[in-house]
């Protein structure tokens, strides 16, 4: 049994801890808040009989294992990495760092104490995007992937009406490319690897961050279109070969996977989820605490991040009101 608790209160908290608790070597806990009022009323809708409103009382409990940490992205660093000196596992909701100079600081401190520290990024883990890769022989040589994720997020109609919240504040860390971008870069990375070459420009609304945003990744013989938003709606995938294409209802969360070869009518290609997506990635989380790091995960998440400081820097988002 592994014994968690969670910095964290929102939605993405919530799906993790409704996957979570169907698995049967996970019990929560505790639960830490900034406000003891938000810590007990999040601890009683869950059933944890601990609380913290300090991260050094969650650090000095030696009966934590692990943590789920789903804060904003701009204290994930300062979150991390005492609880790994702490002794403490930690699954890290994405992007797990601002930058990939930060992601090795707690890589590092965590390969130094013996501990499993992991981006939850839920197409790294999911059936669907191990049944997208292994059809990828059937396409041929790969040569050109669209990917989008556009959500129209919950939080933009309060900005526009002056409410600032997290989701669109530059101090936080977001914003469309970080928050939304880093799933089709995972994709692109689990597909052809890390991009050789790196252009493409964003939206900014007014005084804010980045609302929307394309890219183009490239290789010698592959490209990579990303499009992504928090202010409309779309999302799919499209992977093609000099055989055929791979079509997907979405990047983040697959529903839908059609094989259309050329020359023949196109299948869809059923693939078993047996769970919510994020209790995969907690399964392989789990997993390397009683196995050891599988080496794969990490690689690829340092990876997207380089990706992304790129981008960040071509794009002109520095987490600052523009």
């Amino acid at each position: 049994m592994i014994r968690f608790a969670t910095i964290g209160s929102n939605f993405v908290t919530d799906r993790f801890l409704t996957a979570a608790k169907q698995a049967p070597y996970f019990t929560l806990l505790g639960i830490y808040s900034r406000t003891q009022t938000r810590a007990t009323e999040y601890a009683t809708k869950w059933g944890a009989p601990r609380t913290y409103t300090s991260l050094d009382a969650l650090c000095a409990d030696a009966d934590i294992d692990a943590v789920y940490v789903a804060s904003p992205n701009t204290v994930h660093e300062e979150q991390v990495i005492p609880l790994l000196r702490a002794g403490k596992h930690v699954l890290c909701e994405k992007p797990a760092a601002l930058d990939s100079a930060s992601l090795l600081r707690m890589h590092e401190e965590a390969k130094k104490n013996g501990l499993i520290f992991m981006e939850a990024m839920m197409p790294a883990h999911s059936p669907a995007w191990k049944t997208v890769l292994s059809l990828l022989p059937e396409i041929g040589t790969l040569r050109h992937a669209e990917l989008k994720y556009c959500q129209y997020s919950s939080r933009y109609d309060k900005f526009k009406a002056g409410i600032i919240e997290n989701a669109f504040n530059p101090e936080m860390g977001g914003g469309a490319l970080m928050d939304i971008g880093v799933y089709c870069l995972h994709a692109a990375q689990m597909l052809f690897g890390e991009p050789e070459g790196v252009t493409g420009a964003g939206i900014f609304l007014p005084a804010s961050i980045d609302g929307a945003g394309s890219l183009v990744l490239s290789w010698k013989d592959k490209l990579a279109e990303i499009v992504y938003s928090k202010i409309t709606d779309s999302a799919s995938g499209r992977i093609d070969g000099e055989k055929g294409s791979i079509l997907l209802d979405s990047v983040s969360l697959p529903r839908r996977i059609t094989l259309h070869l050329r020359g023949q009518e196109p299948i869809d290609v059923p693939f078993e989820m047996e769970f919510n997506e994020m209790r995969y990635e907690l399964d392989d989380f789990v997993h390397q605490i009683e196995c050891g790091e599988n080496p794969v995960f990490f690689e690829n998440t340092l990876a997207v991040t380089r990706t992304l400081d790129r981008a960040r820097a071509l794009i002109g988002i520095d987490f600052k009101p523009h």
